[in-house]
């Protein structure tokens, strides 16, 4: 799977309006070919920081998006109403649950501690 996430600082009093660039964009975002989810989300430490996820399928379903419509709304609604914005790409390698992870705290002991 790949994602990408979308982490911008909302200028003042125009939250209202992203969140309803957002909803008006993310069932279309969804319902693109291989998009698995679309996520918005407030970041509860910084104050006026939100992160938007989108995770895809496949690399090329995901860059398939970047040169939609939709995605170019997304980020003319970050930078028209956001001081500031950063876009990160990663793939997920390994996912899984409770298991999953009581296996990599195992695999380094005592790291946690640090």
């Amino acid at each position: 799977m790949f994602f990408y996430q979308l982490k911008l600082v909302v200028a003042k009093n125009k939250l209202e309006e992203f969140v309803d660039s957002l909803g008006f964009l993310s069932s279309g975002i969804r319902e693109e070919e291989g998009c698995l989810d679309f996520s918005f989300y407030k970041d509860l430490e910084k104050k006026d920081t939100y992160r938007v996820l989108g995770e895809w399928k496949t690399r090329q379903v995901m860059e398939a998006h970047f040169k939609r419509e939709k995605f170019s709304v997304l980020i003319g609604a970050a930078r028209v109403l956001g001081e500031d914005f950063k876009l990160s790409i990663s793939e997920n390698l390994e996912k899984g649950g409770y298991p999953f992870a009581q296996e990599k705290v195992s695999m380094h002991p005592g790291s946690s501690n640090q």
